[in-house]
């Protein structure tokens, strides 16, 4: 595992090379992955830049076989990082019920993410996503200590990613 970190415009010519672009970056995209799919969940999760770690729940959504890789990236992960990736990954993972109808007819890598984190984040499996996203949101403002507007940070990600896919779909 590379533990040096990347900039900004690494990680999003990064993304763009697993076929995702949803940042707009200043390198071009290597022609394919450096980073296994554990080096990049952990080097998202580790982003200063709040896009970059967004970018983690458009990933997911994106290529939700990634997901596989979370227990990995985890175990090199400290305790704030880890947490950031278990939250946006739990963000992806009730997005993703959310928004399942569409996804599935718009993202040819689909399959449904499996719920690593909820029960021991405490965020109730039954309820409504748009519940569950506001449970997780207020979880997420008490770890961060940040009064952000959470829900629609983890909103904001699938939407956009959702946006693209339906642009390129009608190319």
């Amino acid at each position: 595992m590379n533990h040096s970190s990347l900039s900004a415009a690494e990680l999003t010519a990064e993304l763009q090379a697993h076929g995702l672009h949803f940042l707009v970056g200043a390198l071009p995209a290597p022609s394919a992955p450096r980073l296994s799919p554990a080096e990049l969940l952990t080097h998202l999760a580790r982003q200063e830049d709040a896009r970059l770690r967004a970018a983690l729940i458009a990933l997911l959504l994106f290529d939700p076989a990634l997901a596989d890789a979370a227990p990995e990236a985890l175990s090199h992960l400290d305790g704030v990082e880890g947490m950031t990736l278990k939250l946006y990954y739990t963000a992806a993972v009730i997005q993703q019920a959310k928004y399942a109808e569409r996804l599935r007819l718009l993202s040819p890598r689909w399959r449904s993410l499996p719920d690593l984190f909820s029960q021991e984040l405490g965020i109730p499996t039954q309820e409504d996503p748009h519940l569950r996203l506001q449970h997780l949101g207020e979880l997420h403002r008490r770890f961060t200590g940040l009064a952000a507007n959470w829900p629609g940070t983890y909103e904001y990600a699938a939407s956009r990613l959702i946006s693209r896919l339906e642009r390129e779909t009608l190319q």
